[in-house]
């Protein structure tokens, strides 16, 4: 796996999923600035938003992967590190940029 692999300014593997539960918020998540908006609530728990299978506090604009929420991201995201386990496994499952997370899966007729 190249150096880039693990630059998470242009990968952002880990900011992708099918699973719009993917990301909970925590308890001590509650006094992060995060917008309202970009969140839901489910069963008493808070997820942060998944849309078109990634995370709606990426920005995917000029060929990068940055999160517009970085300073007050949760503490699941704080806690991803690049180049370990999760995030080799990220990488895996999801692709550089999420490219196989957002391929259309083949319908079969």
């Amino acid at each position: 796996m190249s150096d880039k692999a693990f630059d998470c300014m242009s990968c952002g593997a880990c900011c992708f999923s099918r699973n719009p539960r993917y990301l909970k918020l925590l308890p001590w998540d509650a006094s992060r600035a995060l917008p309202p908006d970009g969140l839901f609530s489910e069963n008493g728990e808070t997820y942060v938003k998944f849309e078109c299978g990634h995370c709606v506090h990426l920005n995917l604009s000029n060929c990068k992967a940055a999160c517009s929420v970085y300073e007050n991201r949760p503490e699941a995201c704080r806690a991803f590190r690049a180049g370990s386990f999760e995030c080799v496994k990220a990488i895996r499952a999801n692709g550089i940029m999420g490219e196989r997370a957002r391929a259309v899966p083949e319908v079969v007729a």
